[in-house]
């Protein structure tokens, strides 16, 4: 027991003894952990910056900032009104000296850039900042905020009405066939999320026909009442 106190004690006159030291440790333990916490972005959801997304910013610096506002504002447009003009995407990053796997890159980050900040709601300011952070220059982050600022709300509706979609049922027809055939053609036409039409013609007993079809204008009615 008396070795131990001789110990706890002797630990205990160096602290006292070296103040300063004790207080850089804490001090720079401090530094660490803000540093840790600021490695967090709120365009990102509070979220870390992905290795891929931190290296396309470094490919934008090395674009004037009029020529990534430009590729900025058809970015912006094709996420609001769903087409990418790619010929000037191509004549913006041919002048800037990139090739087309960074061209396609740097889109792809802008696209990150402009969705995630307009979906979790940071504000322009904050991402200018943070922008700035990640190494991106003044002006180049400024304009990239600019652009949030002029087209987050579209983008959000454009989120929105995108978010858990599923196909829809665009019509059901019974095509025309033999009498004597105990079955019918049935013809489903769906609209994929894409835009795109689908059919699939199926084979259905007549009898189950009146059944399918009492079924589909239930679920329709319950469609319609939510």
């Amino acid at each position: 027991m008396g070795s131990l106190l001789y110990g706890f004690s002797s630990q205990l006159s160096n602290i006292i003894r070296r103040p300063g030291v004790l207080c850089c440790e804490i001090l720079e333990n401090s530094i660490a952990c803000d540093c840790e916490e600021k490695m967090k972005f709120r365009f990102l959801g509070d979220g870390d910056c992905p290795d891929w997304l931190l290296a396309e910013i470094n490919t934008l610096s090395r674009m004037t900032s009029i020529k990534m506002k430009i590729l900025g504002q058809l970015v912006a447009k094709s996420l609001t009104e769903g087409e990418l003009d790619e010929d000037k995407v191509k004549k913006i990053t041919q002048d800037a000296k990139l090739d087309l796997s960074d061209a396609k890159a740097i889109v792809a980050a802008l696209e990150l850039i402009l969705t995630s900040s307009s979906r979790y709601g940071a504000s322009s300011t904050d991402l200018s900042s943070e922008l700035q952070q990640l190494g991106l220059p003044r002006e180049h982050s400024a304009a990239i905020a600019r652009l949030h600022s002029d087209n987050s709300a579209q983008i959000t509706a454009k989120l929105t009405a995108e978010s858990l979609r599923i196909n829809s049922l665009s019509s059901v027809e019974l095509l025309p066939d033999q009498a004597t055939s105990p079955f019918s053609k049935l013809c489903i036409k769906l609209k994929k999320i894409n835009g795109i039409e689908d059919s699939v013609t199926l084979n259905i007993s007549k009898e189950e026909v009146p059944v399918l079809l009492a079924e589909l204008k239930r679920a329709r009615n319950l469609m319609d009442g939510l």
